[in-house]
This record gives C-alpha cells, structure tokens and sequence, in this order.
C-alpha cells in the first residue's frame, strides 16, 4: 500500500513538472513568435523594392492623366539625332501612347528613338522603376546597366555581338524615352535633346 502511494505521489509530481515547464515554455515561445512578426514587418518596412510614398502619390497621379493625342506625341520627335534626319516621312510613327522615328540609313547605322506617355491604364513608369530596383540582367553576350545621368535614373541594354545598343531614362515623370543606336550607352545619353523635350513640360 504505502509503494502504491509513493508510486501515485511520484506520477503526480511528474506531472505537475511538466506542466510548470510548459507554462514557462509558452512565455518564450510567444515572445519568439512576436520577435518573428516584428523582424518581418520591419523587413516589409526596409524592402528595397517597396514603393515610398511619393512614388505611390506619382502612380496614382498618373492613372487619373489623360494621354497626349497622336498629334501632340508626334509633335515631340526630335527633328535629327546626331545630324540624322528620317530618311522619309515613313520613318516616324505613332500609335497608342507611343512615338517612334527611325533616324539616319536603315540598318545597323541608323538610330530608332522612342517616347511613351506612361498616363492612364499602362503602367510604363512603374515598369521602369520597377526594373531599375530589380536590376534584372540579360542573356549571355549582353549586358542591363543601370546608371544616373545628369539626376535620371537610366537603364542601358547593351549588344556588343550586334553593336546595337539603347538608353532609356523617365522624363518629367511621365515619358520614358528610349535611343536605340550602335554607339555606346554615354555616347548615346550625349544624343538626347533637352531642349527639344522642353516641349513635354506643358503636358503635365
């Protein structure tokens, strides 16, 4: 009888240690639990591909804008790069949010200029900040090179196998302009004409 009670006191005390151990286990792993949340939050909180506030305002902005009309895209094509004018009036296009003129004597010589209204449904100037937090990289034999120039992020694709290079940056906010060309991605940026894309600053 009395092995009988001390063997029933022993489960007994057993038991109760667990149960303290337990209780004392549940504290921490609560406190793990919230140290897990709070390191993800403040992650979610210092992630580099995150939109900042002003970024969002400009996205939202932009969704409300009405595009520029066919005429008044086509108006901003400058006039020559580098001394090359549009062999025809062929060369220059324009269609749903985009302009394009091809400048110089088709082929791997000539220069193919692009400029897109990022407004309304399109997401353009998402797309390229996007890409310039990302820093995706090519296939082999090319190169993505992602510069500021003169205070404009800019993002180059680079074909030396080709020598067909481009540069394209986001202008006032709102256009993204591409020059495609065989010179490199500096001598490309050179090309740009500001003062042609001071046309643009009305369009706001």
């Amino acid at each position: 009888m009395k092995h009988q009670l001390y063997m029933l006191s022993l489960i007994i005390l057993i038991f109760s240690c667990k149960e303290n151990r337990s209780e004392k286990n549940k504290p921490s792993k609560m406190n793990a639990i919230s140290s897990a949340l709070e390191n993800e939050d403040e992650g979610l909180v210092n992630n580099p591909y995150q939109d900042n506030d002003n970024q969002k305002a400009l996205y939202k902005a932009l969704k409300k804008k009405t595009p520029l009309s066919n005429d008044e895209l086509f108006a901003i094509l400058p006039e020559d790069i580098n001394g090359n004018k549009p062999p025809s009036n062929l060369a220059l296009q324009v269609s749903r949010q985009l302009a394009s003129g091809i400048y110089g004597t088709f082929g791997k010589t000539s220069y193919n200029f692009f400029i897109q209204d990022g407004v309304g449904s399109l997401a353009i100037v998402r797309n390229f900040f996007d890409s310039y937090k990302i820093q995706p990289q090519g296939p082999p034999q090319t190169e993505y090179v992602y510069v500021e120039r003169d205070g404009y992020k800019t993002i180059s694709f680079l074909q030396p196998e080709i020598k067909r290079n481009y540069i394209r940056f986001i202008y006032n906010d709102r256009f993204q302009i591409t020059l495609e060309g065989p010179d490199s991605a500096d001598v490309l940026w050179s090309y740009i004409d500001f003062e042609n894309l001071k046309k643009i600053a009305q369009f706001n």
